[in-house]
C-alpha cells in the first residue's frame, strides 16, 4: 500500500481495482514519497523543466513561470534521488491575452511585480547534464532565448523521445500518460505541478523492464541524421507526411530524422515518390535535437 494512503482509503481502491470494470487512480503524492531504486554505476543530473508563457512564439512573447527540478539519475538511466522543485512567477509588463489565462489558469494579479530568479534558474540548469521537458522543442527554444548561454546543451524529450504507441499508450499528453502509466491523476495544471507529474512519469517501470526516463535516455542519446526534403512540389506534402515527416514553418521544409543505416533507402524513396532527389541530410544528437 503506498504509505501516503490511509489504510481505509486503499481499501476501498483495491476492491475496485479488484473488479475488471473499474480502473482507479491515485492523486499524485508528494515526489518525497515516490519508491525510487538503489543508484547503480555512475550517477549524473537532470533538469526537468516547464515553461508558461505569453505565447507560442519566443520571437515575441516572454516567460511568465518557469519550473524545474533537478534529479539524479544512475547508469541504467533510472531516476534514483529527486531534488525541490524550484517555480518562479514573472510579470510580462502587459495584460496576458485571454487565450493564455484560460491555458495556463494564471491571471495578471498573480504575476503582479513578479520576477524569476535569473541567477538561480542558470545556476540549476548550467549544472545538469541533461534539460528534460515533455515537448522539449517548445520549452528548449523558450529558455535558449533567455539563456543564450545554455545554447547547445543536451536535451531528452519525454513527448518525442519515448515510443509510447509502441508501450500501448494511444496518447502522448502528460496528465492521459500520467493517469495510464504511472496510475496517478494531477488536478493542477501549473508548470510546477507539470514537472511533479513528469518526474513521476519518468520514474515509472514500463512494460520492457526500464523506467521511461531510462527509454528516453537510450532513445535520446542515439545519433540521427535529418533528412529535408528540398525541393519536394507542394502537391507530395500528403505523401511526405504519411511517410513521417515534418512541416517546419521556420525554414518552410519538410523533414524526418532516420538512422543512419535507413539513409540511402530514405533517399531512394524521396526521388521516386517525392520528386527530391538531392535532400540535405545533417548529423544530430541531443545537443541538436528538438531545435527548429
Amino acid at each position: 500500500m503506498p504509505h501516503w494512503l490511509s489504510p481505509d482509503t486503499e481499501s476501498a481502491a483495491a476492491l475496485l481495482e479488484a473488479h475488471p470494470d473499474y480502473r482507479v487512480l491515485r492523486s499524485l503524492p508528494p515526489l518525497d514519497l515516490l519508491p525510487l531504486p538503489a543508484p547503480e554505476a555512475r550517477l549524473r543530473t537532470a533538469a526537468i523543466i516547464d515553461t508558461e508563457t505569453t505565447s507560442l512564439d519566443p520571437t515575441t512573447g516572454s516567460i511568465i513561470e518557469l519550473a524545474i527540478c533537478q534529479v539524479t539519475f544512475d547508469g541504467r538511466g533510472r531516476i534514483v534521488a529527486i531534488g525541490q522543485v524550484h517555480d518562479w512567477l514573472e510579470d510580462p509588463g502587459h495584460p496576458l491575452p485571454p487565450e493564455i489565462i484560460r491555458l495556463t489558469g494564471l491571471h495578471d494579479h498573480d504575476l503582479a511585480e513578479q520576477r524569476i530568479d535569473d541567477a538561480t534558474a542558470i545556476d540549476l540548469l548550467s549544472g545538469a547534464d541533461l534539460l528534460i521537458a515533455h515537448n522539449a522543442k517548445f520549452d528548449a527554444a523558450w529558455i535558449e532565448k533567455r539563456y543564450p548561454m545554455l545554447a547547445g546543451e543536451a536535451w531528452c524529450c519525454s513527448l518525442a523521445d519515448i515510443d509510447w504507441r509502441g508501450f500501448g499508450y494511444e496518447s502522448r499528453q502528460l496528465g492521459a500518460l500520467l493517469g495510464e502509466v504511472a496510475g496517478f491523476f494531477n488536478a493542477r495544471h501549473r508548470a510546477d505541478a507539470d514537472v511533479a507529474a513528469l518526474v513521476a512519469l519518468l520514474a515509472t517501470v514500463l512494460s520492457s523492464g526500464r523506467t521511461a526516463c531510462s527509454e528516453m535516455i537510450l532513445s535520446a542519446q542515439r545519433p540521427t541524421i535529418r533528412v529535408t526534403a528540398d525541393g519536394a512540389p507542394f502537391e507530395v506534402k500528403d505523401r511526405l507526411r504519411a511517410r513521417g515527416y515534418k512541416w517546419d514553418q521556420k525554414c518552410r521544409r519538410w523533414s524526418k530524422e532516420v538512422t543512419s543505416n535507413s539513409v540511402d533507402d530514405e533517399r531512394d524513396w524521396l526521388a521516386e515518390h517525392a520528386d527530391c532527389r538531392y535532400p540535405t541530410l545533417r548529423d544530430i544528437t541531443w545537443f541538436q535535437r528538438h531545435r527548429a
